[in-house]
């Protein structure tokens, strides 16, 4: 009977923790409250917290433990590394797309962009800074560079910055101005420390892990539409790579 009541507690801490993660009460990138303090809160030994909380990281993956700390996280989504944007994965997976711009400004190219984006070195860039959501809940930042290329058709500036701030698709703005689609994309994929921007835009501290995505994508002509630097919040995405081999006639 003892092993009973103990068994009904830890599932009911167990279901209960799971409704606040999953409802964002416990938001992701901050560490849950100390274990003392839940087993003060439900009035159990220490021991049924603990076991509770292992039971999420096993059972639903809803939570991680980190030296003397759990962390939540939300339910991860499956992303193929396509050459959809985020927004449009986001809107065909049923999730609903947000994004801030935080900062929108022209500059010159970098030798390491201008390798990436076909360019010369110091030739004219737009930067974008821009936080990215799911549901509503932080996801990623997202670090752009667009190509001067795009210059002799539409000056992508004024598009962008005419944008609404939360606008959650560049790509469908730009491939609606040019009647041009995305052909083709290379993907860098590496963990990374959040730097203190990054940090303070999502709301995690300063050298906290980060999946980091670097993406080059290409119209069908070859011509480069974006050097996209994405750094996702961990446990936001679990990403989908299909390869293929096809014997040529």
């Amino acid at each position: 009977m003892r092993e009973s009541r103990a068994s009904r507690r830890y599932h009911a801490v167990a279901a209960t923790l799971e409704g606040r993660i999953r409802a964002g009460e416990y938001p992701p990138g901050r560490p849950l409250p100390a274990v003392s303090c839940l087993a003060r809160e439900f009035g159990v030994a220490r021991g049924t917290v603990e076991r509770a909380l292992a039971r999420l990281e096993t059972d639903s993956r809803l939570v991680s433990h980190h030296g003397r700390h759990w962390h939540p996280h939300v339910a991860t989504r499956l992303q193929s590394l396509g050459v959809r944007s985020f927004a449009q994965w986001a809107i065909a997976s049923g999730l609903s797309p947000g994004g801030r711009f935080v900062d929108v400004a022209r500059g010159r190219a970098t030798t390491l962009e201008a390798r990436e984006l076909g360019e010369r070195p110091g030739n004219p860039v737009l930067r974008v800074v821009r936080v990215r959501s799911l549901d509503g809940a932080p996801a990623m930042v997202e670090h752009t560079v667009f190509p001067g290329w795009l210059a002799p058709t539409i000056w992508l500036a004024p598009t962008i910055e005419a944008l609404p701030v939360d606008a959650p698709s560049i790509v469908d703005v730009v491939e609606a101005e040019l009647g041009v689609r995305l052909a083709h994309a290379e993907h860098r994929i590496e963990a990374f420390a959040t730097s203190a921007m990054d940090g303070r835009l999502l709301g995690v501290s300063r050298g906290s892990p980060l999946l980091r995505v670097v993406r080059t994508a290409r119209f069908a002509d070859g011509r480069a539409f974006e050097l996209s630097d994405d750094r996702y919040l961990p446990g936001i995405v679990s990403l989908s790579l299909v390869t293929s081999t096809v014997q040529a006639d």
